[in-house]
C-alpha cells in the first residue's frame, strides 16, 4: 500500500521540479513581474568576442527571473500568505485594512520613525529659494508642491496598530519653506478638505487615491492641478469639476507587485471629454524622462519637474499651458528655462522623496557674491576664523558648467548658508553662494554644498564659508597656506590687506 503513495509523491515532486523549466521551454520566458526590470538572456561571448566569464552567474540570474509560470507562482504565494497569515511577500508593499495597499516605506514617515532633521529641512527650503530666485531672474513664476503620501490622506485604512507621529513628516520642510519665502502650493490641505467633503457625502466610491496603488487618481491629480494654477496666479480652472465616471481600468502598482498574474483592476476616474492637448514629440509612456506638449491655452510656456505623481498630473497641466516640458531627470536642470522660454516653473515631488531635495537637486549658475559687501562682513580671512579639521573640494565638468562639490568636517549651524570663495595669492577674487546639501545617513557633523560655476577654477583655490555657533568660519581646502616648518597655519591675517 505504501509503494503507490511513494510513487505518486515522487512523481509529483519531480513534476514540480520540472515545471518551471518545462514552462520556460514551452511558453518562453515569463514577463517581468510588478516593477521589475526585464533581464536579458546571457551570451557566451562579450561585446569584444572573448568568452563571457560571468555566463553561469548571469544564466542563473536570468533563469530565476524568467522560469515558466513564475508570475502565477508569485501570485499564488502572495495570495496564500495574505489570506492566511496577513503578511506581504513583498517588502515594498504593506497590507492595509479593507483591501487597501500601501507603499511600505511611507509607514515610517507616518509614525515618525523616519523624520527630516532641521538641517535637512533647511537645505531643502534654501535650495528651493535659490532655484526660485534663479527662475524669477529668467522671468518665470515659480511654485513648489509636495504630493502627499497616500498614508497622509487616507490613514484610516492603514494596518491596525499604527499611531501617527506628533508632527507630520513634511512639517519641518514646510515650516522652512515659509521662512525662506518659497512659493508653496499646499496640496495637503486641499486634498484633505475635499476628501472630508466626499466622506461627509458618503461618496466613498470616488477616492482621490487608488486602493491598490501608491498614487492619486485622475480625480486627485485634477485637484492638484487647480491648486498649482492658483499658486501661479493664473485664472481659475476647475479641473476637479470636469465630468466623468469611475470604472475598473487601472492596474495598481502595489497590487501588481503582489499578484502579477491577477487581472484585477483598480477604479480610476475617466474624464467624459478628452483633455485637449497634443504631444510635441512621441512618447513611450507617461514615465518618460521628458515629455513635451502643446495646446491652445493662452497661458505661456511651462517647465515642470515632476515624479511619478506627474503621470496623471502632466496631461491636465498640458491642457492649461501653450507649451509644456515635463522632466523627471535629476538633478533638475533649470537652465531649460531659457531653452523653453518658460514663463512658469513648477517643482513637484512626493512627500516620501523630500530628502532628495537636500542633495543638490538643481542645475543653474551659482549666484555671485558681492565681495564689496559680503554676507560674512569683514575680517573673515584671519587665522582665528579658520576651521581646519578636514574638508575637500572636487570639480567635474557638467555640460556647460563646472560642478563643484565641497565638504568640511565641522558641522555648520542649522540655518547657515554655504559659500565658495575663490582665493588668489592676495586674497579673495570671487565668491558664489552654493546649494547647501545634506547627505542622509551621515548626520550633521559634516557641511556639504554643491555649486555650478561658469568660469574655470582650480580645486585648491576654492574654500568654504559658513556659520558655526553663530560665527562665520573659513574652511581651507588646501595645505598651501600652511607653514612648511611649523606644520600650522599662520597667525593673524591670511592674505595681504586683511588687517
Amino acid at each position: 500500500m505504501k509503494k503507490p503513495f511513494h510513487f505518486l509523491f515522487s512523481a509529483l515532486f519531480i513534476l514540480a521540479c520540472l515545471l518551471p523549466g518545462l514552462g520556460l521551454f514551452l511558453f518562453g520566458p515569463s514577463p517581468a513581474a510588478g516593477n521589475e526590470t526585464p533581464v536579458q538572456p546571457p551570451s557566451l561571448t562579450t561585446s569584444t568576442g572573448s568568452f563571457n566569464t560571468e555566463f553561469l552567474s548571469q544564466a542563473s540570474d536570468w533563469f530565476s527571473r524568467s522560469f515558466g509560470f513564475r508570475r502565477e507562482l508569485i501570485t499564488a504565494d502572495s495570495a496564500l500568505k495574505a489570506s492566511v497569515f496577513r503578511t506581504s511577500t513583498q517588502s515594498l508593499v504593506s497590507l492595509g485594512q479593507e483591501d487597501w495597499l500601501y507603499y511600505a516605506e511611507t509607514l515610517d514617515d507616518f509614525t515618525g520613525a523616519d523624520t527630516l532633521s532641521p538641517r535637512q529641512a533647511y537645505c531643502i527650503a534654501h535650495s528651493l529659494k535659490l532655484a526660485q530666485d534663479y527662475a524669477q531672474s529668467q522671468g518665470a513664476a515659480f511654485v513648489f508642491a509636495i504630493a502627499p503620501n497616500k498614508a497622509s490622506i487616507y490613514p484610516e485604512h492603514l494596518p491596525s496598530g499604527l499611531a501617527p507621529a506628533a508632527q507630520e513628516y513634511s512639517a519641518p520642510a514646510v515650516e522652512a519653506l515659509a521662512q525662506e519665502g518659497v512659493n508653496y502650493a499646499d496640496l495637503f490641505t486641499a486634498l484633505r478638505a475635499r476628501k472630508e467633503e466626499l466622506d461627509t457625502l458618503r461618496n466613498f466610491g470616488e477616492p482621490l487615491y487608488f486602493t491598490l496603488d501608491s498614487h492619486w487618481t485622475n480625480r486627485g491629480a485634477a485637484l492638484g492641478h487647480d491648486v498649482l494654477l492658483e499658486a501661479l496666479g493664473l485664472p481659475e480652472e476647475d479641473a476637479f469639476a470636469k465630468p466623468g465616471h469611475y470604472g475598473p481600468s487601472h492596474r495598481g502598482d502595489l497590487y501588481d507587485m503582489l499578484y502579477p498574474a491577477s487581472s484585477r483592476l483598480d477604479y480610476e476616474f475617466a474624464f467624459q471629454e478628452p483633455l485637449v492637448f497634443a504631444y510635441a514629440r512621441p512618447i513611450r509612456d507617461v514615465d518618460d524622462l521628458r515629455i513635451e506638449t502643446a495646446s491652445a491655452s493662452q497661458n505661456g510656456p511651462l517647465l515642470m519637474f515632476r515624479d511619478s505623481f506627474g503621470n496623471a498630473l502632466h496631461s491636465l497641466m498640458a491642457e492649461s499651458f501653450s507649451t509644456a516640458r515635463f522632466s523627471r531627470a535629476m538633478p533638475y536642470d533649470l537652465t531649460q528655462l531659457a531653452e523653453t522660454r518658460a514663463q512658469y516653473a513648477v517643482v513637484e515631488i512626493v512627500e516620501r522623496n523630500l530628502p532628495l531635495l537636500a542633495e543638490a537637486p538643481f542645475i543653474f549658475p551659482a549666484p555671485e557674491v558681492d565681495l564689496e559687501n559680503p554676507p560674512w562682513g569683514t575680517g573673515l580671512f584671519h587665522s582665528e576664523n579658520l576651521t581646519t579639521e578636514g574638508g575637500g573640494v572636487a570639480i567635474e565638468q557638467a555640460g556647460a558648467y563646472l560642478r563643484v562639490t565641497a565638504s568640511a568636517t565641522p558641522g555648520c549651524d542649522t540655518d547657515s548658508p554655504v559659500y565658495l570663495v575663490k582665493v588668489g595669492s592676495d586674497g579673495p577674487i570671487a565668491a558664489w553662494e552654493a546649494q547647501p546639501s545634506f547627505m542622509a545617513g551621515i548626520g550633521e557633523e559634516i557641511t556639504y554644498c554643491t555649486a555650478y560655476l561658469e568660469e574655470e577654477v582650480e580645486e585648491e583655490a576654492l574654500h568654504m564659508v559658513f556659520r558655526q555657533n553663530g560665527q562665520w568660519k573659513l574652511a581651507l581646502s588646501h595645505e598651501r597656506y600652511m607653514d612648511t616648518d611649523s606644520g600650522s597655519f599662520p597667525e593673524g591675517a591670511l592674505f595681504p590687506g586683511e588687517d
